[in-house]
């Protein structure tokens, strides 16, 4: 079983990809998904680690809200 990246990794890969491509300024969504500039496996990372980014977020803040719950609960 492989060990999931925590929001700090991706955040760092996604920088790493980012980086390739930076120009001064950060480019928007629609520039990384539909723009000829960018490599296809470029764009495929960059599509993962954002998706990947943001499902961690959610599970981290479903821990945290689940966390108050319980010790709501345990009091």
């Amino acid at each position: 079983m492989s060990k999931k990246l925590t929001v700090e990794q991706i955040e760092d890969r996604l920088f790493e990809v980012e980086s390739r491509y930076y120009k001064g300024w950060k480019q928007d969504e629609y520039w990384w998904r539909v723009s000829g500039d960018v490599h296809p496996t470029d764009r495929r990372l960059w599509t993962m680690y954002n998706n990947m980014l943001n499902k961690r977020k959610q599970e981290n803040d479903k821990e945290k809200v689940n966390a108050n719950t319980n010790s709501t609960n345990a009091r």
